[in-house]
C-alpha cells in the first residue's frame, strides 16, 4: 500500500520488497543518471560510454548480484546486509522493509535481525543539486536491541567503469585496462583506454567510491577488487573474502587488470541500546576529492539533501501553480484532493527527468544511447514553459537549427546548443509527424509569454548528405562549410530564415508528400514509432489532420499579424503551386496526389545542395488565405473520404498500410485511437461526429481494469499487420503500442476533447489514468504517470513519457477554463 505522508509528494510503502520491478531515478542536471530499487539495485552513469555501476535492465533488478550494498560484520563473524540480499537473510525470510521517497530522494528502511541483535537501518540515496557527478548514499543505523552490539561497517559497491557495450563485448579484456587504487577516502578506477564501438581512445575519466563516517573520518581499510570481496567460491551475497579477513588493504595500494569494487571498511563500532551511527558513501565519476570536500560530513550531506528537496519541489511546484484549480476539478471525480496534488507533483517533475535522461538510461528504457529525440524535446517544452516560458525561449530557437531545406529534420539533438545528428543509428529515416510539434509548442509559448516577435527570429538550417526528404544523398555536401551541418546559399554564405519560415517549410512540404489516397505518407513512422513497416504506401490520416489543423491556426496568426513576411523564394513558389493544386476542382484524388508529389520533387531538387538565398516579401494576409485554403482542402478530403459511420457511431480511418489498404473499419471493429484524437483536435471531425466518436471509443477501446483507453483493438491476422504496418502488431496484445492503455495518447485524447468543449468527458479520461496510477495494488509503481498500463493494469516504463507534458498542458487548459 502506497500512501502520501506530506504535501510535498513524499510517499511511503510498507513491505516494499514484496513488489517487483520498482525503481527510482537518481540524477541531477550536472549529468549523473541512474536508478535505485528497494534492495539498492540499479545502475549509475554519465552517458552511454561511462557507466559507473554495471548497466542494468529491468530483469537485472532482481537477478543481478552486482549492486550497491552495506554490510555489518559482527564480532562472532556473522554478517547482515542493509539490502537484505545476503544468503542468511534470504534463508531466514523476508525482513520488515519500508520505502520512502520524495522529490528527488529515495530511502529504504529495514530492521536487521541477527540472534539477539536488532538494528534499524536506513539508506538514503540521492544526487546533489550541485555541479557534481556523484550519488550520495547516507547510511544510518540504530541499535534497538537490549544490549550493546559491536560490528565492522563495510560498504561494498562494485565498480564497472566503462561503456555499456562492454557488458558482453570484451568484458574481460576491458577489465585488463583497469587501474585501481586505494586512496585515503576510498577506491578509484581509471582505465588506461576506453575500448568500445568508438574505437580505442585514451581514457580521462576516474570512477570512484569513497566515504566517511558522520564526523568526516576516512575508512580504515579497503576491499578494492572482486576477489577481495567474494573470495574463491563466494559471491556478493556470500562475501567469503570479507568473512575470512580481519580487515582489508591500506590506502596507497594499486591493482591492475582486475574488476574493481569500492569496498570501504570503516572503524569498528560499538552501539549501546538507543545509540546511532552514520556513514556517508559517494559514488561517481570525476574528482573524488571534490565530493569529499563538498559533502564529507553528516552536516554537509544533510544540507545537500535539503537543497535537493527544495530544488526538485520548486521545479514541480512552478508548473502546477500555473494550472489554477485543475487538481480540485479532478478531485471531483471521487479522487482524494491531497493525493491528486501529491501525484501531480511527480507528473510535473517527469519532463525535467526526460530532459536529463532523454529516453534512455532507466531499467525499462534500456535502448538508445542517450541522444534526445526531436519530437520529445518539443513536447517536453510544453510542460517546461508552463511555469516559466522565458526559460525555454533560447532552447526553442536553437531547435529550429535542426530543420533541413527539404522540410525534414535531424532526429537527434546533441548536448550542445545547435548540435544535431541525422540519427542515433546512422539510418536515413523520416518521422512524418515531426513538423506538427513545432507549431503546437510555439503557439503555447507565444500564448504564455506574449512574445509574438519570436517567430521573426532568424535561424540557420541543418545540412547533411541526406536530401530529397531522405530519399537521396548529396555527395557534395561533405565539402560545405568544412563539412559542417549548416545550409549555405549559392554564394557560399550561411543562409538564415525566420522561425515562421522553418515551420511553414515543414508544413508545406509535408502537405505535398502524399500517397495515392491523398493523405500524407507515413514514411518511417509518425508519433507511433512502431508503425514502421509501411514506408512505400503507408499513409497517416491522423497526422494529415494534425498538419491541416496547424495550418489553419497559422493562417489565423498571419491574419492577426498583418504586414509583410519574408520567405525563401523557392519555398514561396512551392506554396503557390500547392495552393493552386488544392483549389483546383474536378480532379481525381490520385491525380491530385501525383501533382503534389511532382512539385515537391522539383522543389527538393532545387534545394538539394544549397538554396538561392533570395527572399520575397509576402503580404501576411495573402499567405494566410493560401494556408487556409490548403487546410480547408485537406479537412474536406478527410471528411469526404476517411470518416467512418455506422448507426450511432463515428470514427476515422487513421492509416493505410503498405499494400494501400485502409487499416480501420467500423464494419468489423478494427479501430485505433490515434486517428480519432487528431481528427478531434484538428476539427476535421465535426461536433456531432465527436460525440459519436466518444461512444465508439467507450464501446471498443475503454478498459476499466487498466484505467483508460487502449491504443487499438486486437487486430485479426497480426502477422499481416506486423509485416505491412508496423512492429507494434508483433507485440503481445495489451503491451506497448499494441493495445495497451498508452497514457500519452489517452492524455492527448482528453486534451482534444477539452479543446472541443467536451469538458466532462475529458476530465473523466484523466481521472481514470490518475486513479489507476495511484492504486498501488494494481499499478505497482511509484507516483507519476507511466508510458502505459499493461493488460493487468501495471504501470510500465515510468518517468520518461511524453504523457506527463501533455497532462500538464491539459491541466493548464482545464485550470485556465476554471479561472475564466
Amino acid at each position: 500500500m502506497l500512501k502520501f505522508i506530506d504535501d510535498h509528494g513524499t510517499f511511503e510503502i510498507k513491505n516494499a520488497g514484496a513488489n517487483s520491478y520498482l525503481y527510482f531515478p537518481v540524477c541531477n542536471e550536472a549529468g549523473i543518471m541512474g536508478s535505485v530499487t528497494p534492495t539498492l539495485s540499479g545502475d549509475l552513469m554519465t552517458d552511454q560510454n561511462h557507466f559507473i555501476l554495471q548497466p542494468t535492465s529491468v530483469e537485472d533488478l532482481h537477478n543481478n548480484k552486482s549492486s550497491r550494498n552495506f554490510w555489518l560484520k559482527f564480532e562472532d563473524g556473522a554478517m547482515r546486509s542493509f539490502t537484505g540480499v545476503s544468503v542468511w537473510q534470504k534463508a531466514e525470510g523476508r525482513e520488515e522493509t519500508t520505502v520512502r521517497g520524495g522529490l528527488l530522494w529515495h530511502e529504504t528502511e529495514r530492521v536487521l535481525l541477527c540472534k539477539n541483535t536488532r538494528i534499524r537501518a536506513n539508506v538514503t540515496n540521492f544526487a546533489p543539486a550541485a555541479p557534481v557527478t556523484c550519488e550520495i548514499m547516507r547510511v544510518c543505523l540504530k541499535n534497538e536491541g537490549d544490549g550493546p552490539v559491536t560490528f565492522s561497517p563495510i560498504a561494498v559497491i562494485p565498480l564497472y567503469g566503462r561503456s555499456a557495450a562492454n557488458l558482453r563485448d570484451h568484458r574481460h579484456v576491458t577489465s585488463l585496462l583497469h587501474r585501481t587504487k586505494t586512496v585515503k577516502y576510498g577506491v578509484t578506477l581509471t582505465p588506461t583506454l576506453s575500448f568500445d564501438e568508438r574505437g580505442h581512445l585514451k581514457n580521462d575519466t576516474t570512477y570512484f567510491v569513497c566515504g566517511t563516517d558522520s564526523s568526516g573520518q576516512a575508512p580504515e581499510s579497503f576491499f578494492p577488487t572482486v576477489l577481495s570481496v567474494t573470495g574463491e567460491g563466494g559471491d556478493f551475497e556470500m562475501p567469503f573474502g570479507i568473512m575470512n579477513s580481519d580487515k582489508g588493504v591500506e590506502a596507497g595500494r594499486s591493482f591492475d587488470g582486475v574488476e574493481s569494487v569500492g569496498g570501504l571498511s570503516f572503524k569498528k563500532c560499538t552501539l549501546n541500546p538507543g545509540e546511532q551511527a552514520e556513514y556517508l558513501v559517494f559514488i561517481g565519476a570525476g574528482d573524488y576529492e571534490e565530493a569529499i570536500s563538498s559533502f564529507g560530513s553528516s552536516e554537509f550531506v544533510s544540507r545537500a539533501l535539503d537543497e535537493n528537496k527544495a530544488y526538485w519541489y520548486s521545479k514541480a511546484r512552478q508548473s502546477l501553480d500555473a494550472c489554477g484549480n485543475a487538481a480540485e476539478i479532478l478531485a471531483g471525480q471521487g479522487l482524494d484532493p491531497s493525493d491528486i496534488k501529491n501525484c501531480l507533483l511527480w507528473v510535473a517533475a517527469e519532463p525535467v527527468l526526460r530532459r536529463i535522461y532523454g529516453c534512455s538510461f532507466l531499467p525499462y528504457h534500456d535502448y538508445g544511447k542517450g541522444g534526445r529525440g526531436w519530437r520529445d524535446l518539443w513536447q517536453d517544452c510544453l510542460a517546461l514553459m508552463i511555469g516559466d516560458p522565458s526559460s525555454v525561449r533560447d532552447m526553442l530557437v536553437n531547435y529550429f537549427a535542426g530543420v533541413r531545406a527539404d522540410g525534414t529534420n535531424a532526429t537527434i539533438i546533441g548536448k550542445k546548443p545547435g548540435e544535431f545528428l541525422a540519427d542515433r543509428n546512422g539510418i536515413a529515416r523520416v518521422w512524418m509527424d515531426h513538423g506538427v510539434w513545432t507549431w503546437i509548442t510555439m503557439k503555447l509559448y507565444m500564448e504564455l509569454s506574449g512574445d509574438m516577435d519570436v517567430l521573426l527570429e532568424k535561424q540557420v538550417y541543418f545540412k547533411d548528405m541526406l536530401c530529397m526528404r531522405a530519399r537521396g544523398r548529396d555527395e557534395a555536401a561533405a565539402g560545405t562549410k568544412s563539412a559542417s551541418t549548416i545550409l549555405l546559399d549559392n554564394k557560399g554564405e550561411v543562409y538564415r530564415g525566420s522561425l515562421f519560415e522553418h515551420m511553414l517549410l515543414m508544413h508545406v512540404t509535408a502537405a505535398c508528400d502524399v500517397g495515392d489516397h491523398g493523405n500524407m505518407l507515413l514514411r518511417g513512422a509518425d508519433w507511433n514509432d512502431a508503425l514502421d513497416m509501411a514506408p512505400e504506401k503507408g499513409e497517416s490520416v491522423a497526422f494529415t489532420a494534425a498538419y491541416a489543423g496547424n495550418m489553419h491556426e497559422m493562417a489565423e496568426f498571419l491574419e492577426n499579424k498583418g504586414g509583410e513576411i519574408s520567405i525563401l523564394k523557392e519555398l514561396w513558389a512551392l506554396t503557390e503551386k500547392l495552393h493552386s493544386i488544392c483549389i483546383k476542382t474536378g480532379s481525381e484524388i490520385a491525380e491530385t496526389a501525383s501533382e503534389k508529389r511532382r512539385v515537391l520533387s522539383e522543389y527538393c531538387s532545387t534545394v538539394a545542395h544549397c538554396v538561392s538565398g533570395e527572399k520575397v516579401k509576402v503580404n501576411a494576409r495573402d499567405l494566410s488565405e493560401k494556408l487556409r485554403d490548403i487546410s480547408d482542402s485537406i479537412i474536406s478530403h478527410i471528411r469526404q473520404n476517411e470518416m467512418l459511420r455506422k448507426d450511432d457511431l463515428s470514427w476515422i480511418n487513421g492509416y493505410y498500410d503498405n499494400e494501400g489498404k485502409a487499416v480501420e473499419s467500423l464494419e468489423d471493429g478494427r479501430i485505433m485511437l490515434t486517428g480519432a484524437v487528431f481528427a478531434i483536435m484538428s476539427s476535421a471531425a465535426g461536433k456531432d461526429d465527436v460525440a459519436k466518436m466518444i461512444k465508439t471509443a467507450d464501446r471498443y477501446l475503454l478498459s476499466r481494469e487498466s484505467g483508460g483507453y487502449r491504443l487499438n483493438v486486437r487486430y485479426p491476422d497480426e502477422e499481416y499487420y506486423a509485416r505491412n504496418m508496423g512492429r507494434m502488431f508483433g507485440f503481445a496484445y495489451g503491451s506497448k503500442e499494441n493495445g495497451a492503455v498508452f497514457c500519452h495518447m489517452d492524455v492527448m485524447y482528453a486534451y482534444a476533447l477539452l479543446e472541443r468543449d467536451f469538458r466532462d468527458e475529458a476530465v473523466k479520461v484523466i481521472a481514470g489514468l490518475l486513479r489507476q496510477s495511484m492504486d498501488f495494488e494494481k499499478s505497482r509503481m511509484y507516483p507519476g504517470i507511466p508510458e502505459y498500463f499493461d493488460m493487468n493494469g501495471r504501470g510500465m516504463y515510468p518517468y520518461l513519457t511524453g504523457a506527463a507534458s501533455w497532462l500538464l498542458l491539459f491541466l493548464y487548459r482545464l485550470g485556465k477554463d476554471g479561472r475564466q
